[in-house]
């Protein structure tokens, strides 16, 4: 295991802040690929682009992932589409559809639903991996109860289907509330050897689990937003394993868990051109056999050119990153450091809505011993 103070974690936390990180690899370390919301801080290219905020700020259906009680101030048919461009494992990742009930109109609500499937993690494989290597321990995360060393490929992804639901009153014109379900489907495959198997061993593991989230927006005037989102509270997916090695073929049914994850986010309008929102994101509980506590702040902001152009900027930085696996690394006095920035453009062609953003991508950041630059472009059309 990592102990903090260690050269190891030191490269683990400049990693996960995306400071180019210089550690000792293993010589027998082949390929490793991640893609999916959880291996950076979010999705959408424009909440990507403003440091990964987006839980108060969120204008289409991306407020499904963010804050569905956003979903309220859509008021067309809207549908959306993100893509990771330099993505080599999915075709996408995220589509998403907002659909606002117009015809409740006269009876003093507004709610609006909301489904989108993202993927929430897709990762692949090949080689060797040291138990210290921190591709070592994310995939421990993604296979439970292999040991540290692994010796093979592993494939595994995290598929979610969300739908939701944003609604408010008038008589409370200043609150909305959200709620949303998740149907999450996890399937990886591996085969290889590792120091608890016998000999070759291929194993097939597939969870599913069903998830809740409550969320709210408050607007005390018509510049300030507060906005709040909880999810996958108190999920427990349920996991079928399929085990063949040399004393032949087992199955196990049991239960395992997921973290909940808090959003708390404020944004300001500051004139006809800036917007600015901060925010802070908590993940903890049980992920697998393992426990984590990841904490991070983020800061955006968004300055509209003209009715064409809207540039956006800002960055994110992890506050504490805690984990059973040995990872403990805190700040001093709990502030963040050493921010990762992120950029990008929005673009309103006839209607269309174009968004680009850069950043920065941690883990693979720390697999290539060099920053790697992530891009990913949103479409956004209202009917």
């Amino acid at each position: 295991t990592l102990k903090s103070g260690t050269t190891k974690t030191t490269v683990l936390a400049l990693a996960i802040t995306v400071v180019m990180a210089v550690s000792s690899r293993s010589a027998f370390a082949q390929t490793f690929l991640l893609e999916g919301t959880d291996a950076v801080m979010g999705v959408g290219a424009r909440y990507l682009a403003m440091g990964g905020t987006g839980t108060s700020t969120a204008n289409d259906p991306h407020a499904v992932f963010y804050n569905p009680s956003l979903l309220t101030g859509i008021d067309r048919v809207t549908i959306a589409g993100t893509r990771q461009l330099d993505a080599k494992l999915q075709p996408y990742t995220f589509i998403g559809m907002a659909v606002p009930l117009l015809f409740l109109k006269d009876t003093g609500f507004k709610i609006t639903l909301g489904a989108a499937r993202y993927n929430r993690v897709h990762s692949r494989s090949s080689g060797a991996f040291g138990a210290n290597e921190p591709e070592s321990i994310f995939l421990r995360y993604l296979l439970p109860g292999i040991s540290g060393t692994y010796d093979g490929d592993i494939d595994s992804k995290t598929l979610v289907n969300r739908f939701a639901l944003g609604f408010s009153h008038e008589a409370l014109s200043k609150l909305s509330l959200g709620v949303n379900v998740d149907l999450i489907d996890c399937k990886t495959n591996s085969c290889g050897v590792h120091a608890g198997s016998n000999g070759y061993e291929v194993q097939s593991v597939g969870a599913t689990a069903v998830s809740f989230g409550v969320s709210t927006t408050y607007c005390p005037h018509n510049r300030l937003t507060f906005g709040a989102s909880h999810t996958d509270i108190g999920t427990t997916p349920k996991v079928n394993t399929e085990t063949t090695d040399n004393t032949g073929t087992r199955r196990k049914l049991s239960y395992s868990g997921l973290p909940s994850q808090l959003r708390l986010e404020a944004s300001y309008v500051w004139n006809e051109q800036w917007l600015l929102a901060t925010g802070y994101q908590k993940m903890w509980g049980a992920y697998g056999s393992y426990v984590l506590n990841y904490e991070t702040v983020h800061l955006g902001a968004e300055f509209q050119q003209n009715d064409v152009v809207t540039w956006r900027g800002g960055f994110w930085a992890p506050v504490q990153i805690k984990s059973s696996q040995g990872v403990n690394f805190t700040f001093p006095y709990g502030l963040p450091t050493i921010p990762v920035p992120t950029a990008g453009v929005g673009l309103d062609l006839f209607g269309v809505e174009v968004d680009l953003v850069a950043h920065l991508n941690p883990l693979m950041t720390l697999h290539k011993e060099y920053p790697v630059i992530s891009a990913e472009v949103t479409l956004t059309y209202s009917f």
